[in-house]
C-alpha cells in the first residue's frame, strides 16, 4: 500500500494508535456487545481518520447486515444485506482480510449493488476488513471517505486494530452475558432447593397433621368438614408449590449447558482443590436436543474425573464455543499428560498404566456422542497435559 492520501489527509492522527488501548479497555468495560460495537465505530472517524463508519453484523454464514453507521446523513446504509462476495464488505466477508477502494462508484473491481446508497451518501474512498476471533467471522468494520483516497498503511494498521478490539470486547460481552445468566439460573435452583427443604416440609408437616386430625373417631360434624376443606388447601398449597418449584428449576437451553458445567467444575474444584476456570469462547448456538446437552456435560465431567485420578494437575480450563457448525467443550489440564503416543481421536494409541481406565471411561462418552453425531478428541497441549474436546453438530 502507499502512504499517500489524495484530497484531504485521511491517516489517523500520529497518537491515535496509542489511544486504542485506553478506548478498548472502556469499550470492554461495558461489557455489552451491542453497546461494544457501537463505541468502537463511534470512534473510527477519529482514531482511523474515516468521515463515515459502520459495521456489518452476521446474519448466517453467507451474508452481513450494516448498522450502527455514524456520521451518515441519509440513513440509507442502515439495514443494508451484504451477501457474500458482494460489494466491498461480501468480498471481505469471502476473503476474511482488508480490502479498499479509493472510489467506490467507479472502482472496477467490485460488484456495485449498493452504489445508489453510496452516491446518496456522497461515499467514495472505502474500506472494510474483517471482526474476527479464532477463526469465526464476527463481523466487518468499514471506514469511508467522502473523497476519493489512496489508502496508507497506518489507516488500515488503525482500522484493523479497532477490528480485534472489536471482536475481543464482543467476545468478553458474550462471557459475561452467558456468565450473568447461568449465574440467575444457578440462584434460582437455590432458591427452589431452599423452598423444597423449608416450606415444602412444613406443607408436608401440616397436611400430615391435618390428615391425623380428620381421623378422630369423635370430631364433630361440623369440624370434620372444615378439616377436610383445609386439608384440600394445604394439598392445594403443595401442588402450587410443586409447580412453582419445577418453573425454578428449569433451565432454558441457552444456558443448560453451562449451569450443568460449573456445577461439574465446582464439584471438581471442591473434591480435588484443583484451580478450574469455566470460559465461554464464543457465542452459542442453542442446542434443543437435550440429549446433546447431558452427553457434553458428561463428558466433560469424566473428562474433570479422569483429571482428579490421573494428571497431578495444578489448573484446569474448561471452555465452550461454536465450532464446525455445532458446540464444543474443550477440558485443557497442565498436568504430567499421559505416556506415549497421543493421536487424534479414541482410536488412536494411549501409553502408559493409566491408559486403559482413561480410554474406557472415554470411550463410554464418544459411543455416546458418536450415535447424537458427534466425537471425542483427545492430545497433548502446550502445557504439557492432556486436552480433550467433546463435539456435538447444533
Amino acid at each position: 500500500m502507499r502512504d499517500r492520501e489524495r484530497g484531504r489527509p485521511a491517516a489517523p492522527p500520529p497518537d491515535s494508535l496509542l489511544a486504542l488501548d485506553e478506548e478498548y479497555a472502556e469499550t470492554v468495560a461495558l461489557l455489552d456487545r451491542a453497546a461494544a460495537i457501537r463505541r468502537t465505530v463511534s470512534q473510527v472517524p477519529h482514531l482511523a481518520g474515516f468521515d463515515v463508519a459502520w459495521v456489518g453484523d452476521p446474519a448466517g454464514d453467507d451474508e452481513i447486515v450494516l448498522d450502527h453507521a455514524v456520521n451518515t446523513t441519509t440513513g440509507l446504509v442502515k439495514g443494508l444485506v451484504v451477501p457474500v462476495g458482494v460489494g466491498l464488505g461480501g468480498r471481505v466477508l469471502a476473503a476474511r482480510r482488508p480490502l479498499w477502494v479509493s472510489n467506490y462508484c467507479t472502482a472496477p473491481d467490485i460488484t456495485h449493488h449498493f452504489k445508489t446508497e453510496a452516491a446518496a451518501e456522497g461515499l467514495k474512498g472505502m474500506m472494510a476488513v474483517p471482526i474476527m476471533h479464532a477463526s469465526q467471522m464476527l463481523g466487518v468494520l468499514y471506514g469511508a471517505n467522502r473523497y476519493e483516497t489512496a489508502f496508507g498503511d497506518r489507516t488500515a494498521q488503525a482500522l484493523e486494530q479497532l477490528a480485534v478490539r472489536t471482536a475481543t470486547a464482543q467476545v468478553v460481552a458474550e462471557r459475561a452475558r452467558h456468565a450473568a445468566e447461568v449465574a440467575v439460573h444457578e440462584e434460582r435452583r437455590r432458591l427452589a432447593l431452599e423452598l423444597h427443604d423449608t416450606v415444602g416440609a412444613m406443607l408436608f408437616t401440616l397436611g400430615a397433621g391435618i390428615r391425623s386430625l380428620g381421623s378422630e373417631p369423635d370430631l364433630d360434624a361440623d369440624v370434620r368438614a372444615r378439616v377436610t376443606d383445609i386439608e384440600q388447601q394445604a394439598m392445594e398449597a403443595a401442588a402450587a408449590l410443586r409447580g412453582s418449584l419445577r418453573v425454578l428449576s428449569a433451565t432454558p437451553e441457552q444456558v443448560a449447558l453451562g449451569v450443568a458445567l460449573r456445577e461439574h467444575c465446582r464439584a471438581f474444584q471442591d473434591r480435588s482443590g484443583v484451580t478450574t476456570r469455566l470460559i465461554v469462547l464464543t457465542e452459542l448456538p442453542a442446542l434443543p436436543c437435550t440429549a446433546r446437552i447431558k452427553a457434553l456435560a458428561d463428558a466433560a465431567r469424566e473428562a474433570l474425573l479422569n483429571v482428579e485420578k490421573h494428571a497431578r494437575a495444578l489448573s484446569v480450563v474448561v471452555s465452550i464455543h461454536a465450532l464446525r457448525d455445532g458446540l464444543a467443550v474443550t477440558i485443557s489440564d497442565d498436568g504430567i499428560g499421559l505416556a506415549g503416543s497421543l493421536a487424534g481421536d479414541l482410536g488412536g494409541h494411549l501409553g502408559g498404566a493409566d491408559a486403559g481406565e482413561v480410554r474406557l471411561g472415554l470411550a463410554s462418552i464418544s459411543d455416546r456422542l458418536a450415535r447424537l453425531g458427534g466425537n471425542v478428541t483427545i492430545g497433548p497441549n502446550e502445557d504439557g497435559g492432556v486436552t480433550v474436546q467433546a463435539w456435538v453438530p447444533a
